[in-house]
């Protein structure tokens, strides 16, 4: 009996330790060999393959990684952070002398994560505005996915102000009204200040055993979980219902949207008042999706998700006229692409032909547009001319 017992007390053993050692094999091949993708799913507005290049932030909800080099891969260009979390080089602080410099908030559509970096947005309105008025000229892209006017709002409060440009373009994207609603939930004050607290920040377990909690830092715990919380952000974020949820202020809905749209205009005049109060002038740009430029038969895919009251394209641009008035009544610039938008021929082109994002064709013509606006702004070019304008220095003749 003794013999029987001591046996399977070895083969138990023997098992066990095949599996600690399996289990430490397969933890050191997805640490050192594996691309171990996220774990959790940082932003929902944000798409599958965006998620590792975030991190939950106290302040913002999310921001990009900060001095990263992230790889190319499906759907998503090499590109490079700084340590402010912006897509390219570092900028000096304080501004030198001599410069004019720009600052272009928004989500993907600035980033441009599917985008060599010298055909973001950012670069393309770089190269219109230093082409016209050979002036030294920087533009820098605080693009961050999934952000909507709130959050570029406390991203330039908390920490973007310190870059003093002399232009901020805010980019209102057709998904901002929606994305608004899912982070306003996180709204609270702290000392006096609006701040957005990512969920992942919240609620830390102080009471799971040192076994979990160790098991929660292993790349198997990570792959295991991004697999399935990865899977499930993927099939509803594609699914009809949240499409369209999402541009729900574009499709000529009868719902009644007029206090989501409150909050969404509320961090715009915030923002507004803030430049005012950091001498920083403030420019509004907003591009149009595929339904509200072009017929659905160029878009077979994606109108069987865009389900709309009338044909394409919509026959009124509810949201352009939305932000107008309030540029309007901001006294401020609002730069609308949607009129050289449906001028194009081939206006297909204009659009990736699986989703309502811009092309690098459309993102080319959006910077252009953005740099007419401000060239047609006598108070900008003023402003360019003189900050770019370095005096010579005086000479003691005596």
């Amino acid at each position: 009996m003794y013999r029987v017992v001591a046996s399977n007390l070895r083969h138990l053993f023997t098992a066990a330790a095949l599996l600690a050692l399996l289990f430490v094999a397969a933890e050191i091949w997805l640490q050192t060999v594996a691309a171990v993708p996220a774990s959790r799913v940082v932003c929902p507005q944000a798409s599958v393959d965006l998620q590792r290049v975030l991190v939950p932030s106290s302040t913002a909800h999310h921001e990009l990684l900060r001095r990263m080099s992230s790889a190319a891969s499906a759907g998503a260009a090499s590109f490079s952070t700084n340590s402010l979390g912006l897509r390219g080089k570092e900028p000096r602080i304080p501004k030198p002398a001599g410069l004019y410099r720009v600052l272009v908030l928004g989500d993907e559509t600035v980033l441009g994560p599917g985008l060599p970096e010298r055909h973001t947005l950012a670069a393309r309105l770089h190269g219109f505005l230093t082409d016209t008025t050979s002036r030294n000229v920087e533009v820098l892209n605080a693009g961050v996915p999934g952000y909507s006017p709130l959050l570029s709002l406390l991203q330039y409060r908390n920490e973007l102000f310190r870059l003093q440009p002399d232009l901020i373009v805010l980019h209102f994207d057709m998904t901002d009204v929606a994305d608004d609603v899912v982070h306003r939930k996180y709204l609270k004050y702290s000392d006096g200040q609006q701040i957005c607290i990512n969920p992942l920040l919240r609620n830390r377990g102080n009471d799971q055993s040192s076994v979990l909690n160790l098991l929660k830092k292993s790349a198997i715990w990570r792959a295991v979980t991004a697999r399935i919380l990865n899977a499930g952000h993927a099939a509803n974020s594609s699914s009809t219902s949240t499409i369209c949820r999402n541009y729900e202020w574009t499709t000529g809905s009868a719902l009644d949207l007029r206090l989501q749209l409150r909050h969404a205009m509320d961090p715009v005049i915030r923002l507004a008042d803030l430049a005012r109060q950091h001498h920083t002038q403030l420019v509004i740009a907003t591009s149009p999706v595929p339904w509200q430029v072009v017929s659905s038969d160029d878009f077979p895919e994606l109108s069987q998700h865009i389900r709309l009251s009338g044909s394409w394209p919509v026959s009124k641009d509810v949201p352009q006229l939305v932000l107008n008035a309030l540029c309007s009544n901001l006294s401020i610039s609002f730069c609308d692409a949607t009129t050289a938008f449906r001028s194009v021929k081939t206006s297909s082109k204009l659009f990736r032909s699986d989703a309502p994002q811009l092309s690098e064709f459309g993102t080319t013509l959006y910077a252009r547009e953005i740099a007419a606006t401000l060239l047609k702004s006598p108070a900008i070019v003023k402003t360019i001319l003189r900050a770019t304008t370095v005096s010579a220095p005086t000479t003691d003749k005596s």
